[in-house]
């Protein structure tokens, strides 16, 4: 049973509907579901990303002052000195004045008055009763965010404090030289340091994109920002197992959330925060709604335009069908000087074919012999153009890429470093340049053979690659040399990537000749440099510097 029109023109429209519905809806489908999903898993992910980033930052900073009170505690100072040397009050100062939030650091004895404290603020006054002080005699110790009336008066007012001060407590015991208690080292730690840490984390574009970055306690309540909107109330329950989801925060906007936790130094002080980072979901799925819209309206919009195309194009040549069959018979009896004038009429395609048939044969062979001919010669001259096109680019690659390593050879190299340079002078962005170069390579070589020594130059040139960013650039310059360079980075961030390098290599065994351990010369790039060569002559400079100090080693300028 044929189910088609029986028109030309009717069929030619519905073969085309069809097809456009055919092509398009699959796509629609899988925008829709399939790759909007993975838009919205990506937003959640990065948001995901973001909380966790602040939670470590958060972590790291309660450690390190908890590290530093600790420290300061176990000094043969503090442990012998008495209470009335002037040397503990400078003590204390100077770890104050080394990170600013300490707010009040002291020194109580065992039976909680306060011996030695920075500007004599709580001197004499007894903390026994203070829950920093009893932790204290105990272990070390951090506490929760609270309040402190008393200390707050004595600190000078600062404009940024918009309600009551609160501090983290951080205390540590002090012992003897017998191992008996003599005191507490307590330091209170200004909240405004949350504050620091959140900023240093949140992204440039937070306000604009809606994101906000709450700190919430084990019991849900906020302690991060300060002042927070009425009717505000974190999600009730935290699914560890899920760090994105979605919830109405109180109200009746939904948001996007994604947590993560403070980590705790040890499972018996137990903070119990979250970092939960919120955006609107209309903000964070924004994107979907737009592409979704868009990718419907792009369909539908094909399939009509398909459908009046298709029944433009039967139409326009459907109709003139017979009168062109009726022609085609009066070619076959010779006529060849007929005038292709034709109405436009309805038509049947087995009319044409059936005029035709005779009278084209012959011209159809001569044209199909002809087009055989100049497809042959076409071929030909692509394919052989696109084996030039091919060998031209291996030689190319071949010219700039070092056999033993596969990574960039000098050429590159030098390539390189002349694009960062230029880019540095137009959009006034340095870079840094590393030297690198391995340790005793010659004694390799000498002990073990040339072959292991390329074996070592291949995983040396492997594992600095893994270490580096993809933007990075890693080029073997000669012998055991190579080359890194690191766009839009400090000096300070490019020794961090020297030493990472350096403790990669040094990790990695280079069976059967172990150990095999790199020098590394670091040096900016500055704007105001001549040329290029300047930042490598001043890396090979420091390089050398530390093959001087003994090798193994990271040397900046």
């Amino acid at each position: 049973m044929n189910f088609l029109p029986g028109s030309f023109k009717y069929r030619l429209t519905l073969i085309l509907g069809v097809l456009a519905l055919c092509v398009g809806l699959p796509g629609y489908l899988y925008l829709d579901h399939i790759y909007a999903r993975q838009l919205v898993a990506d937003r959640g992910q990065a948001l995901h990303g973001l909380a966790t980033s602040t939670a470590n930052a958060l972590t790291e900073n309660l450690r390190e002052r908890q590290r530093e009170v600790d420290l300061l505690a176990q000094t043969s100072l503090f442990r012998r000195a008495d209470y009335a040397d002037p040397e503990l009050t400078r003590s204390i100062e100077r770890l104050q004045q080394s990170y600013p939030h300490y707010s009040w650091i002291g020194f109580a004895d065992p039976q909680g008055q306060v011996r030695v404290s920075t500007q004599n603020l709580l001197l004499n006054a007894n903390v026994s009763a203070r829950p920093w002080f009893g932790a204290g005699l105990k272990g070390s110790y951090v506490g929760d965010l609270h309040s402190a009336v008393l200390l707050a008066k004595l600190l000078p007012p600062e404009s940024g404090d918009a309600g009551p001060v609160r501090f983290i407590d951080f205390a540590s015991p002090v012992l003897d030289t017998a191992g008996r208690v003599r005191g507490v080292l307590g330091a209170h730690a200004h909240w405004r340091w949350a504050t620091d840490i959140v900023r240093n984390t949140t992204p440039g574009n937070a306000k604009a994109e809606g994101i906000e970055i709450f700190i919430i306690t084990k019991d849900r309540e906020i302690i991060y920002p300060e002042k927070v909107a009425e009717g505000v109330q974190p999600p009730s329950k935290v699914d560890t197992s899920q760090p994105v989801g979605f919830d109405r925060w109180g109200g009746a906007e939904e948001y996007m959330t994604a947590q993560a936790a403070v980590r705790e130094r040890s499972p018996t002080q137990t903070l119990g925060w979250q970092v939960v980072v919120r955006q609107p979901t209309s903000v964070a799925l924004a994107p979907v709604r737009t592409l979704q819209r868009a990718v419907l309206l792009g369909t539908l919009a094909m399939s009509v335009i398909l459908l009046f195309m298709a029944y433009w194009i039967a139409r326009r040549f459907g109709e003139p069908l017979e009168q062109l069959a009726a022609r085609a018979r009066q070619i076959e009896q010779g006529n060849e000087d007929l005038q292709w004038v034709i109405p436009q009429r309805s038509i049947e395609v087995e009319h044409l074919v059936d005029a035709l048939r005779s009278t084209a044969a012959t011209l159809i062979s001569r044209r199909r012999a002809l087009e055989d001919a100049n497809a042959h010669l076409e071929k030909k001259v692509e394919e052989r153009t696109a084996e030039l096109a091919r060998a031209n680019e291996e030689l190319q690659f071949l010219a700039r890429r070092d056999a033993l390593t596969g990574m960039g050879n000098r050429l590159a190299s030098m390539e390189r470093l002349h694009e960062e340079f230029l880019r540095m002078k137009r959009a006034d962005k340095p870079y840094a340049t590393l030297m690198l170069d391995i340790d005793h390579f010659k004694r390799v070589n000498d002990t073990h053979g040339h072959a292991t020594g390329d074996a070592v130059l291949r995983e040396v040139s492997q594992t600095i690659r893994a270490t580096v960013r993809d933007t990075d650039f890693v080029g073997r310059t000669g012998g055991e040399e190579f080359l890194v360079l690191l766009p839009a980075t400090s000096l300070e961030e490019a020794l961090l990537v020297a030493e990472k390098i350096r403790t990669a290599v040094a990790a990695t065994p280079q069976p059967p000749v172990g150990q095999v351990t790199i020098s590394i010369g670091v040096a900016p790039a500055h704007p105001d440099d001549a040329n290029e060569d300047m930042s490598v002559s001043a890396a090979d400079a420091a390089l050398y510097r530390a093959k001087e100090s003994g090798r193994n080693r990271v040397a900046g300028i």
